[in-house]
């Protein structure tokens, strides 16, 4: 009898391990901000050379920021309640001349509203804000936005 019941726990510690493990794994959709944010990781450069001589990339487009001020910059969405909150991986530094690209899948097109935040750097303090917009509606279309402090 002493041999089934050490038996029944090691199956039911071995259960409980297996549905933390799952509980983990699927941590990071729980917490997702929003649902059905744009990417996070850009295409691949093949992927994001959409310019229709590749016979069936993928289809996308771009948003662009020319900002002036600044050295940083994020995109950000808006929420049913009017909060605006960052979107993961739409963040980084302005190019010399202050622009900054992201591109945009095709089944993002016409979503919205977004914004773009200029800043010092890193969690620096904002520079300035954007007016909303919405992403880019057909393949090879360029949402270009200009911010200045």
């Amino acid at each position: 009898m002493k041999l089934k019941n050490r038996q029944l726990i090691v199956v039911v510690t071995l259960i409980a391990a297996l549905v933390g493990v799952v509980g983990l794994l699927a941590l990071p959709v729980l917490v997702q901000a929003g649902p059905d944010l744009p990417p996070r990781n850009p295409p691949n450069r093949a992927e994001a050379d959409d310019d229709d001589d590749d016979g069936g990339a993928l289809i996308g487009a771009y948003i662009v920021l020319q900002a002036q001020g600044g050295s940083w910059a994020g995109v950000q969405w808006q929420d049913e309640a009017g909060t605006w909150r960052a979107v993961e991986g739409w963040q980084g530094s302005l190019s010399p001349d202050g622009s900054r690209r992201w591109w945009v899948a095709a089944r993002d097109f016409g979503r919205g509203p977004f914004r773009w935040v200029v800043m010092t750097g890193p969690g620096g303090a904002v520079v300035a804000t954007s007016a909303p917009f919405d992403l880019p509606t057909q393949a090879n279309q360029i949402v270009l936005v200009t911010v200045a402090p």
